[in-house]
């Protein structure tokens, strides 16, 4: 269908407007109001300082009428998304115009000139809806009894009583889902899959091990609930508590290797000329004296994976299996050297000096490096799990 130009013409700018409004309304909360009220504050600071001027009151309502303008677009369109999310969107932008509205007003003169809108009542009335919608939402996913609808309640509770606090018993509610959200983690002690080989010892390690499994414990919140919602046992603790587990973490120490040190050598020179006299004529005579320093290298290189099984105790079913890898080098050099040590320098003689018979660390040594490295990697993926 042809189209008549005249009017195309006179269309194009309402149809840029409207591809305006509907790329501002696609970039949501990302479109803020945060750099138009820093340039409203900039601007009423001026007009404070100078008492009185058209120019800067004239910027000021471009400034906030097209602020206001694009804010009130953005609200329109936000009222069309589900609840309760839409609050979310919904009262950042009414917060924003709200204090567009109190920068404003530090200025009586601005105030009168702009007339801004006071959007407070309105913001009161809103956060009122958004905590009614959010509490209802919270108690259906109340009634449908599983940790991941508990979860989605509890925070639904949360943001009631940040719309509203003391929300009817938002507050008690909250606590409720959260408590029966709760669940009890095994972490059982850690185990070697390759026992025995390579000169791997259980003996050696299994208390450095029991320190490392309490850490473990303590460091998730043992018993607590305080943080996330579970509880951390051992197999003891469990049994005492007569309780059941709804997780089962079990760490294994897998492709464990331990490389006896190994000692590798190199070899410089060192060159220095020295004054060694005076001639006749009281001029100083040099002469050049050379060094050999030979360093040994010892290094002894452990490694291997420790891998973290959960495993959902109820289903039988398998959660999560993490692989961390670790590993510990351990070097010491040392020197010993030929010819004039008035080549040497002070790098040299503190290789030279030092102790070449320094014992290597052992196994359980090496086994503690490599569990340090990963700890705090490793206590926070079995809170990860665990978590809602």
């Amino acid at each position: 269908m042809n189209q008549n130009p005249i009017i195309m013409k006179q269309l194009l700018p309402v149809i840029i407007l409207i591809v305006t409004f509907s790329l501002s309304s696609c970039k949501g909360s990302k479109n803020s109001t945060r750099s138009d009220e820093k340039d409203l504050a900039t601007l009423i600071n001026r007009l404070n300082k100078k008492g009185g001027d058209e120019k800067i009151i004239a910027d000021i309502k471009d400034v906030y009428n097209n602020a206001y303008f694009k804010a009130t677009q953005r609200l329109e369109n936000y009222r069309y998304d589900p609840v309760p999310q839409k609050w979310d969107k919904i009262i950042p932008e009414m917060e924003g115009l709200q204090r567009m509205y109190e920068t404003i007003s530090l200025s009586a003169y601005a105030l009168r000139s702009v007339n801004p809108v006071n959007f407070y009542p309105q913001l009161v009335a809103t956060k009122d809806s958004a905590a009614f919608d959010s509490y209802e939402y919270g108690k259906q996913q109340m009634q449908l009894n599983n940790r991941e609808d508990s979860k989605e309640a509890y925070y639904a509770f949360q943001n009631t009583l940040r719309f509203a606090p003391n929300y009817k018993d938002a507050k008690q509610l909250m606590k409720e889902v959260y408590d029966r959200s709760i669940i009890n983690v095994l972490i059982n002690t850690i185990q070697y899959d390759d026992f025995g080989a390579g000169g791997w010892s259980w003996n050696q390690y299994s208390n450095k091990d029991r320190v490392t499994h309490s850490n473990i414990l303590r460091d998730l919140g043992g018993q607590a609930a305080l943080n996330i919602p579970a509880r951390f046992y051992d197999e003891y603790a469990l049994r005492r508590a007569n309780a059941s587990p709804e997780l089962v973490v079990d760490l294994v120490w897998k492709n464990l290797r331990f490389d006896y040190p190994r000692d590798r050598t190199r070899t410089y020179n060192r060159y220095k000329k020295i004054e060694t006299g005076k001639d006749t004529a009281n001029r100083p005579i040099y002469q050049t004296v050379t060094a050999t320093v030979v360093v040994t290298t010892r290094e002894l290189t452990a490694n291997g994976d420790m891998n973290m099984i959960v495993t959902d105790a109820i289903n039988r079913t398998q959660v999560k299996w993490d692989q961390l890898p670790s590993e510990y080098r351990y070097i010491l050099e040392f020197a010993d050297y030929s010819g004039d040590n008035r080549a040497l320098d002070n790098s040299d003689w503190t290789l030279i000096n030092r102790s070449r018979s320094q014992q290597a660390p052992g196994k359980e040594e090496a086994m503690g490096e490599m569990m340090q490295k990963i700890y705090h990697d490793l206590v926070n993926r079995i809170r990860n799990t665990a978590n809602w």
